[in-house]
């Protein structure tokens, strides 16, 4: 999950981005990014339509104050969820008019930065999350059960009972994938994604489409550590939520 936080406020700032990043942390064990801006002119300059899941803006800023930001943001792009940080409802109607997702209202805690999580449904956006692969195509990571490398290309064994086949190193692939905390690569050019293991059966993943995947000798040990942890983060945030 992509998360853009905006104040001119440095300690607010510091303040928010320490909150979102330890839930995050807690409700994910896939990467997220949050990236910080000191103004509303900073911002614009970084930004990129789609580049991010979640804009967090201070209402109250010098020179271009966050519904100003919004409103730009609005010409661009409709769907970026937004959100405001701010002490009373004196821009109720301007907020309503840049279709803010929510508010966060000052002082700000863990529990409301949580809630405003949940409320995001931000599970679902990190489940629908994808990588560009290097022909063009977006491949939703979620989806994907197991990639196996050959002959200069990548395949991709999804969900959908599809396949996906792009000319790529295994290397590039790894960069790309093994971020999300949920993929590991139990031998030399195969990845396969910890949802969809069955069962973890000594030396080898049974996977959820049937596919028995071998775990190479050297790493067994490794594998059911890793394997270990995933299984304990996904039961915590289950407990959690």
């Amino acid at each position: 999950m992509n998360i853009a936080l905006v104040d001119d406020d440095a300690e607010a700032l510091r303040l928010l981005s320490s909150l979102f990043e330890a839930q995050l942390t807690q409700m994910f064990d896939a990467i997220h990014r949050i990236d910080t801006y000191p103004s509303g002119e900073a911002f614009l300059q970084a930004w990129t339509a789609g580049a991010y899941d979640l804009i967090v803006l201070d209402i109250y800023m010098e020179r271009r104050n966050g519904i100003a930001v919004a409103e730009q943001i609005r010409q661009t792009d409709q769907s970026v969820q937004i959100a405001f940080c701010t002490s009373s409802n004196e821009f109720a109607a301007e907020t309503y008019a840049v279709n803010a997702r929510d508010y966060l209202q000052k002082p700000i805690t863990a529990e409301k930065v949580a809630r405003l999580l949940h409320k995001l449904d931000a599970a679902q956006i990190e489940q629908s999350r994808s990588v560009l692969l290097p022909d063009g195509a977006a491949l939703r990571c979620r989806s994907v059960i197991y990639a196996e490398y050959s002959n200069h290309r990548m395949r991709f064994h999804m969900k959908t009972g599809k396949h996906h086949t792009v000319y790529a190193s295994f290397a590039e692939i790894q960069k790309l994938l093994m971020p999300f905390g949920y993929f590991f690569s139990p031998m030399k050019g195969v990845l396969l994604n910890f949802y969809e293991v069955a069962r973890l059966s000594g030396d080898s993943f049974l996977m959820k489409d049937g596919t028995t995947l071998p775990i190479a000798r050297r790493i067994c040990k490794d594998a059911q550590a890793q394997y270990s942890e995933f299984q304990f983060r996904t039961l915590s945030r289950e407990v959690d939520l």
